[in-house]
């Protein structure tokens, strides 16, 4: 695992941001620090679109899950 250093500190406070669950199999693979400039981007795109507008942020992420669940994806 890598240090919270390893991360721009605009990465590490939107990484903060997101919920996370534990995967003990995958847990020596941080995604996030291996390409910073990838989740950047990402987070530039999903954060707005997910924390803004009429609808709250709760309401929509038991959508996406709702969504997962019927197209039987793991989330």
């Amino acid at each position: 695992m890598l240090a919270g250093d390893a991360l721009s500190p605009q990465n590490a406070g939107m990484a903060s941001d997101t919920p996370r669950q534990r995967d003990p199999e995958n847990d020596g693979l941080n995604l996030q620090a291996l390409i910073p400039e990838h989740f950047a981007r990402f987070f530039t795109f999903f954060k707005p679109g997910h924390t803004e507008g009429v609808v709250p942020a709760r309401i929509k992420e038991l959508a996406r899950l709702k969504v997962a669940a019927i197209n039987e994806c793991d989330t």
